[in-house]
């Protein structure tokens, strides 16, 4: 059953210095009275709560209720199951509340502490909203941000972030009736979804329209001039648990089974090996040679199970993907599923805006002073090593975190130990610039961060003007607020978002000095230049040795990528300049493809980073 939104307006409220945003709309009413029969219950107030309101000057009296009567069971009336479709919450819960006459709630900011433990989710995202089962009657109050509301009609409904302060009680004859739903509003919680575009049994998502999905999504998959071919698109990492709740009926399958169905994988696979945990967070990284026979992926097992459980004929279900080489890595999944490497994060990218204008300015003839620019936010051990091994040279460097080497050591993927012997030089740096590392993080270059993260108690950063969720990669796009650190350096030292893996990936992170005509050293599992080539790209190898992409021996890999830092790290500036100008048509091509690849300008996305 399906709730249609009729009507819909917005009003800004300004109490006591406090900026308050509450929606309010109305949508055609789907039930009658059977919210009136369901089996609610009670609270007890809790004697904190209690001292609480004495504190706050309210009487105890015993013809007065400070709680409400409510209902949020597991079964629910099936009208209700599409109020997530009106609201574009996200893991939403929902309870019913019934106030009788002398039930009162003094105003309060509402408690979502167990909403975002259970959710993983950040209060600043917490969105609250409540709609009216019943037309207001005399003695039904409500209070918004210190603003009353009255006369509601039956289908009414307010939306407020959780932070907000609420009030609301019933001194009149009638009952009244509303639910509540808690649920996240922000770019994480909108996003972090599959979305069956056309496929039978399903219908599509309201989050689609969103500015991101529509306007960078949408047009390269483009579904409705799509009628042979079914599509899903899952845009976050991990196991894809709604796929176990989509059961396809006779025809449904018939359909898919004639056609085909494409799943689209937005992000990188969270792999590890059967039997074991990820061992880098949501992924694992893997000694060298990697055992690709145990070789598994949370998305590929979901998909399988969905394929296995549906019936789905497996040569119907087509899986794209950005890992290069996937069906090489992951033979478990040959019968089951079409694997091809097909990268919709990279096809969505887009051109940093207003950095046209700045190239046309001679940026790339500037005489710069440093030698590199490295950004890293996330925890990563290959990331760790860079930074041991770039702290205090001349350059730009981003890394949040405190530690020693020693930790980095640690169930690493390879003994560091022996460069000892095998490439001395290298390990001495990473002695030498250890304790600097250590003692002067965090290193910031445009977001600054006030204390070093110990990468034991979390793996992202926190700055101020981010968000939990948020990466600069969402601002970086926006306008050019790192153009003076790339005009200044040489080279760019790109830490792929993976190292120790045997299925090479690309991102916005190295087509980043594309746009800004810098050359790149790239720290990412073997092969990535070579896909990076096939997508039509140049790369160095006429100006330094790359044969460090085809060693599949991680360890040795990043051996020979910190070997070609230090070679140029101990050039002097004049002759990096004039390296620079020789490398004019191979920067010049990469700009240009880029901007060939990215079929149309940067969108005012201020909905998505907000």
């Amino acid at each position: 059953m399906t709730i249609l939104i009729c009507q819909h307006t917005r009003f800004l409220i300004k109490e006591c210095n406090i900026n308050t945003e509450t929606e309010r709309g109305h949508f055609g009413v789907t039930w009658q009275k059977e919210h009136r029969f369901l089996p609610y219950t009670r609270p007890t107030l809790s004697t904190e709560r209690v001292s609480l309101y004495h504190k706050e000057g309210y009487l105890t009296n015993t013809a007065i209720n400070f709680t409400v009567e409510e209902y949020n069971e597991p079964t629910i009336p099936a009208w209700a199951e599409d109020i997530e479709r009106v609201f574009g919450l996200f893991d939403q819960g929902l309870k019913f509340i019934r106030l009788s006459q002398y039930d009162v709630i003094p105003p309060h900011v509402p408690s979502i502490t167990d909403y975002c433990i259970e959710n993983k989710a950040d209060p600043d995202d917490v969105m609250i909203s409540l709609l009216m089962l019943e037309d207001w009657q005399p003695g039904h109050l409500l209070e918004i941000g210190g603003i009353p509301h009255t006369n509601w009609k039956k289908g009414d409904w307010f939306k407020f972030w959780a932070e907000t302060q609420v009030s609301y009680a019933n001194v009149g004859k009638k009952k009244m009736y509303m639910v509540q739903l808690v649920g996240k509003e922000s770019y994480v919680g909108q996003l972090e979804h599959l979305f069956p575009l056309n496929v039978p049994n399903k219908h599509e998502k309201p989050e689609l329209s969103h500015p991101f999905i529509q306007t960078s999504i949408l047009p390269l998959i483009n579904p409705q001039n799509d009628q042979q071919q079914f599509h899903m698109i899952y845009m976050h990492n991990g196991y894809i648990k709604e796929l176990d709740e989509i059961e396809h009926d006779q025809h449904g399958l018939d359909e898919i089974n004639r056609w085909g169905l494409t799943i689209w994988l937005f992000e990188v696979m969270s792999s590890y090996y059967e039997g074991e945990e990820f061992t880098q967070g949501f992924y694992s990284e893997f000694p060298y040679p990697e055992d690709n026979n145990r070789m598994r992926s949370k998305e590929l097992d979901s998909i399988q199970r969905y394929q296995i459980r549906n019936g789905i004929n497996p040569q119907m279900i087509t899986v794209n993907t950005g890992e290069y080489r996937i069906k090489e890595a992951y033979p478990h999944y040959a019968n089951s599923l079409n694997l091809q490497c097909k990268d919709l994060y990279v096809m969505s990218q887009r051109p940093i805006i207003g950095l046209n204008a700045l190239i046309k300015e001679n940026f790339h003839k500037h005489k710069f002073n440093k030698h590199f620019i490295s950004l890293n936010w996330r925890f990563t051990k290959h990331r760790q090593i860079l930074a041991n091994f770039l702290a205090g040279e001349n350059g730009y460097l981003s890394w949040y975190f405190s530690d020693s080497l020693d930790v980095v050591k640690d169930n690493l993927y390879f003994d560091i130990d022996q460069w000892i012997t095998t490439s001395p030089e290298v390990y001495q740096q990473l002695a030498d610039n250890n304790l600097v590392c250590k003692e002067n993080a965090p290193y910031t270059v445009d977001k600054p961060s006030d204390v070093g993260i110990d990468s034991q108690e979390a793996i992202w950063p926190k700055v101020a003007e981010y968000k939990d969720g948020q990466t600069p990669s969402l601002y970086n796009t926006k306008e050019t607020m790192l153009a003076n650190f790339y005009r200044d350096v040489f080279v760019d030292i790109v830490t792929e978002t993976r190292f120790a893996q045997s299925c090479a990936n690309y991102s916005e992170k190295v087509l980043q000095p594309m746009q800004y005509m810098k050359p790149f050293i790239l720290l990412a599992p073997p092969y990535t230049l070579k896909y990076i080539k096939e997508s039509g790209y140049q790369t160095f190898d006429q100006f330094w040795d790359e044969s460090y992409d085809e060693t599949e021996d991680h360890g040795e890999r990043l051996k020979k990528i910190l070997e070609l830092i230090k070679s140029i790290l101990d050039k002097p500036l004049p002759e990096l300049h004039n390296l620079y100008e020789q490398m004019m048509p191979v920067l010049e091509h990469n700009r240009k493809r880029y901007m060939e690849l990215t079929w149309s300008p940067n969108f005012d996305d201020t909905e998505f980073h907000s």
